[in-house]
């Protein structure tokens, strides 16, 4: 699979006086004048500018493979007109529309709502779907608990100012006389990160769209999100004004059947298999025969030996990606034993990744590379956190957790307590949007968690098994 160019547009801020305001109001205006580009200057260039932002569900890197539901969608859309998409990345959620208005881009491919304000900056699309917003707080009785919009009253929620969750609560405000207490929080924030705010107690109330709301449902199941704020509002993307024939043909795209077919599956893909995907039940350790740790031992020795690891480290990491399962697959799409993903396996001539042997072959190839990638860290035990976190996110987020420990001042090249800790925090939007931060959100606590069962199962293999 081909990846995106990226480029990054950060937000700007300017503080003048009040002499200069009207100058620089005349020459915002010009700039959001600045001419957008239309379809047959965006087939001439050969390239689709797309204005998105990390997060874990519409543009992330997983295992070394750009994704999301929006980046796949768009992708779908940019083969369709046969230009190469460019990724212009934003950091701030509410820089994206002016990013737009800018002709820095082309299209906003995120979820957003169509609301009567944003209108007026920009043309929409067709919806590409539909979904309410509802509340977000933790699951008690008594006063604090809201049922209806009318128990607000009196409530503080804390929302992104430039969301369409902000525009609504104001509306309530206004139209139903209810006293909210609206919080405004950074467009570095994601919705996913307040619903944790929610759920760790930091704050009481945020709002999401019921689709977001659902696909957290497995990982805060101490959360309710059952009491609705609006009706059903359409969902969709952002083209520049008098931009017709981009416009015109995105939305004829939309309502193809075969397009309309591939939004249902990955919204099935990113809003239900992501998070509720759960590995079997992990035991200490598989054997059917004394001195085995899989039916497969002959072939782990064999790839083992050749990148120089104890084939019981190796054992260990197979049972964490599949369970010795040679038929599994990810809701990424990854396969097989060893849970490689089709675009690394390519790198090595490699197709089929349900042969136990070539999957295996396949994943030791990729780890002997990921050890040179770590060459320079000398010690062995320091290390292999390194190459097993790299093996389950890929070496780019592990760089930038390297990036954010040297920014912060801890010692990049040591894994417990410094690289560690940031790898956790790269699921945070201060600092997965940092600068330094290249490759975007990452769930951090998974890699992190998956270097510390592997070396913690084969501890116990090194007890019972011998070399």
């Amino acid at each position: 699979m081909s990846k995106a160019k990226v480029s990054f547009q950060p937000g700007r801020s300017i503080f003048v006086g009040i002499a200069t305001a009207a100058i620089l109001l005349t020459i915002s205006y010009c700039n959001f004048l600045r001419p957008s580009r239309d379809l047959d200057a965006i087939k001439k260039s050969g390239k689709l500018r797309v204005i998105m932002t990390c997060d874990p569900i519409n543009y992330f890197i997983y295992k070394g493979e750009p994704m999301g539901y929006s980046y796949e969608l768009v992708r779908k859309f940019c083969g369709h007109l046969g230009v190469e998409m460019e990724v212009v990345l934003v950091r701030d959620l509410n820089n994206m529309l002016s990013t737009l208005r800018a002709g820095k881009g082309d299209l906003v491919a995120h979820n957003l709502t169509i609301t009567g304000t944003r209108k007026l900056e920009v043309d929409f699309s067709d919806p590409i779907s539909h979904t309410e917003q509802v509340l977000v707080q933790k699951k008690e009785s008594g006063p604090g608990h809201v049922r209806s919009i009318r128990e607000l009253d009196g409530k503080t929620v804390h929302v992104r100012s430039g969301s369409a969750y902000y525009t609504r609560l104001w509306q309530i405000r206004k139209t139903e006389g209810i006293d909210i207490d609206i919080l405004s929080v950074p467009g570095s924030k994601s919705t996913g990160q307040l619903i944790r705010e929610v759920a760790t107690g930091n704050i009481s109330y945020t709002v999401a769209d019921r689709n977001i709301a659902d696909a957290h449902r497995s990982l805060h199941a101490d959360l309710d999100f059952e009491t609705p704020v609006s009706e059903k509002l359409p969902i969709a993307w952002a083209v520049p004004k008098h931009t017709s024939k981009l416009l015109g043909r995105l939305n004829a795209w939309l309502a193809d059947a075969k397009t309309k077919t591939y939004v249902n599956i990955l919204q099935h893909k990113y809003y239900q298999q992501q998070y509720t995907f759960r590995k079997r039940t992990i035991h200490a350790f598989y054997s059917e025969k004394a001195g085995e740790i899989s039916s497969y031992d002959p072939l782990v020795k064999k790839y083992a030996a050749e990148i120089g690891w104890d084939w019981r480290l190796l054992a260990s990491l197979l049972y964490e990606e599949s369970n010795f399962d040679p038929e599994a697959i990810s809701w990424a799409g990854a396969t097989g034993l060893m849970q490689l993903m089709p675009g690394t396996a390519r790198m090595f001539g490699i197709t089929d990744l349900f042969d136990p042997e070539t999957n295996i072959r396949a994943g030791t190839l990729y780890l002997d590379r990921l050890q040179k990638e770590w060459a320079g860290i000398t010690d062995p035990e320091n290390r292999i956190n390194f190459i097993l976190a790299s093996y389950n996110a890929g070496p780019g987020h592990v760089r930038d957790a390297q990036r954010l420990a040297r920014k912060y001042g801890r010692d990049p090249g040591v894994w417990k307590g410094s690289v560690e800790r940031y790898m956790e925090l790269k699921s945070d939007p201060f600092y997965y949007r940092d600068e330094v931060a290249e490759y975007g959100y990452c769930n951090g606590i998974m890699p992190v968690n998956y270097a510390r069962s592997i070396l913690g199962r084969y501890a116990l293999y090194r007890d019972v098994i011998a070399q």
